[in-house]
């Protein structure tokens, strides 16, 4: 009788660690949580909720193989729960135990059929292992259940294509007509909303097989018929770009943008393994460029798993040439997409002490010391293709600033994970007893929504400087800027309109490096406010791109005066970033300044500013 009496109060005080673990997990201390939680199952260790609770709290913070341990103890005690059993997938999907993962997901699938993310994930886990055909069948089960997950398009058309490549003709017809075909035949729509939502995310040849798929079961659908004919054009115009691309490497083989311009032609097609052989090469046979800069190359190789290649070739760039400069910064970008963010700091901080001492070259002689960077100065902030390229570089040239690596870091929009410390070893060191002030420029900044309150919380007496341009040019000339940089391939019009689309469903939303915010960026007045709120306005400079452009000397003279330098004018005020391209039709133009319109009204109430714009 003692034994139970002591039971009931053990259950008693685990209940009240449970509830504890409960009411701190909800409060978002997850550590806490964890202790109360863990106190729990060894009051009751026969209560597999509160191992489920502590394997919950784990992953929140992280902790993969602690998670893994309560929730297989979990199923253990309660072997029908769906949920640990996914969980548990997710927590082995973390620690790149991708077996473990598949069979542990396909469990929580048969406990709970209709849980979109369990396929989802597995697909995730099947592509690890390259099982393209099993990843193919969990993506289609996922977007059936939820069209509308994150990227499910896209991992569909890229297992597909990876499938296609990878197989014989008889494998492809298994898992078409056996297996594809079958899970949803009683409902041909489905496979033809497929179709559509792939041609969305631009995977034509998937498209294609899903179009093909409905029309097995509705061969007379106009519709359907319609849209393929379609998108075969479509594909047909891309094949044709694709072969010019590999004929120009034969006409042009000492040309760097012929490989690049494959491997993006490649990429149009989700033709990602030999995209990323063309991209490898170009860093091989050019490594003396600035391909950190480009966001699609690194987007592939981390999609491939070839990040560690593109440190080996950066490696050896810098073997061979330890002078050079950029094989520093695409080393220091190979390894920062790779989280290796304090190896990438020192390649950086190599790169900003060469800069110095190149300008500086009595500083070795003389034995002076360098001080790091505590902050930066200024921040150009935006916007983009306003004349931020311009505006720093003539700022560049000032005696006493001295620039950073990169003009633009980003690090406050789209790389704040990776440290203060990485930001700032961007920056050159300073020679000490000297007055230099240094800066960056990040058109990023202004439209991203985080990066106000994150600057204020770390330089809150930063000075800030932002252009602002008629926002139809700059739309314009963002457009043919992507175009390019063979980043854009749509025209205007449909750009503009697939944005429009877009906006009606998340008007707030900027996305990042990828085509678009042609609109979105020019809606200057809600950037604005946003700063506004955090930096009282005289430390926000605000400047007319059309001043800028049309007096320069004018407009730097203010500049300088904003940074507390003394006047310095140059010989000459280059355009350092020009763009050249088509006139836009009256009618569209006459569009986008009537959609501008309020915005650029409401801009000049709320700052007292007359930009006179039309």
């Amino acid at each position: 009788m003692c034994n139970n009496f002591d039971d009931e109060i053990s259950q008693n005080q685990a209940e009240i660690y449970h509830k504890l673990g409960d009411e701190l997990q909800e409060k978002g201390e997850f550590q806490e949580a964890a202790i109360a939680f863990s106190r729990a199952s060894q009051l009751n260790s026969e209560n597999s909720w509160y191992f489920h609770k502590l394997g919950d709290v784990l992953l929140k913070q992280e902790k993969w193989s602690e998670a893994i341990n309560a929730y297989r103890r979990a199923i253990e005690l309660k072997a029908d729960f769906s949920w640990s059993y996914h969980n548990l997938g997710h927590a082995y999907l973390q620690q790149k135990q991708w077996h473990e993962s598949v069979t542990t997901y396909r469990q929580a699938i048969e406990l709970n059929p209709d849980f979109p993310w369990s396929y989802y994930n597995l697909g995730d886990a099947l592509t690890k292992i390259q099982k393209w055909d099993e990843a193919i069948l969990a993506y289609f089960r996922a977007a059936i259940i939820d069209p509308n997950l994150p990227e499910i398009y896209q991992k569909l058309g890229d297992s597909l294509q990876q499938f296609w490549e990878s197989s014989t003709e008889d494998q492809k017809q298994k898992l078409l007509y056996h297996n594809l075909l079958q899970l949803a035949r009683q409902n041909y729509q489905i496979y033809s909303e497929l179709g559509n939502s792939l041609v969305k995310d631009n995977q034509l040849e998937s498209a294609i097989i899903f179009y093909q798929m409905a029309l097995e079961i509705k061969p007379d659908d106009t519709d359907i018929l319609a849209k393929l004919e379609q998108v075969l054009k479509q594909k047909k115009e891309l094949d044709i770009a694709l072969e010019s691309c590999r004929q120009a490497i034969v006409e042009k083989p000492d040309s760097c943008w012929s490989y690049y311009n494959l491997g993006v032609a490649l990429t149009r097609q989700s033709k990602w393994k030999e995209a990323a052989s063309q991209f490898l090469r170009i860093l091989e046979l050019y490594p003396d460029f600035h391909w950190w800069f480009y966001y699609n190359l690194w987007e592939v190789f981390t999609k491939q798993g070839k990040l560690e290649e593109a440190v080996s070739l950066c490696h050896r760039a810098i073997a061979n040439q330890p002078e050079a400069f950029w094989p520093y910064l695409n080393l220091g970008e190979a390894l920062s997409r790779q989280g290796k963010f304090d190896e990438a700091i020192v390649y950086y901080q190599t790169a900003s002490y060469q800069q110095t001492l190149k300008l500086f070259p009595d500083l070795i002689k003389q034995n002076s010391y360098l001080k790091p960077v505590e902050f930066p100065d200024f921040i150009i902030i935006g916007s983009q293709r306003c004349g931020t390229t311009s505006l720093y570089s003539y700022l560049s040239q000032h005696p006493q600033i001295l620039s950073p690596i990169k003009k633009e870091v980003d690090f406050w929009s789209w790389h704040f994970n990776r440290g203060i410390n990485w930001y700032l070893s961007h920056f050159p060191p300073i020679p000490e007893g000297q007055h230099f002030i240094t800066g960056e420029a990040s058109p990023s900044y202004l439209d991203f929504g985080d990066t106000p309150s994150r600057i204020f919380s770390v330089f809150p007496h930063i000075k800030l400087i932002v252009l602002l341009r008629n926002p139809v040019d700059r739309a314009i000339s963002q457009y043919h800027r992507w175009v390019s940089l063979n980043w854009e391939h749509r025209s205007f019009e449909e750009a503009i309109n697939d944005e429009l689309e877009r906006l009606k469903t998340n008007p707030d939303n900027i996305i990042g490096e990828e085509p678009g915010n042609y609109l979105s960026r020019g809606r200057y007045v809600d950037f604005i406010k946003k700063w506004l709120e955090f930096f009282p306005r005289e430390q926000l400079l605000i400047l007319r791109s059309e001043d800028f452009y049309g007096d320069p000397a004018a407009v730097m003279k203010q500049v300088l005066e904003f940074l507390g330098l003394p006047e310095y004018y140059l010989p000459e005020y280059a355009n350092f970033n020009p763009g050249f391209y088509p006139p836009l039709s009256e009618s569209m133009r006459s569009w986008m300044s009537d959609y501008f319109r309020p915005y650029n009204q409401e801009l000049e109430d709320f700052l007292g500013i007359r930009f006179n714009w039309e």
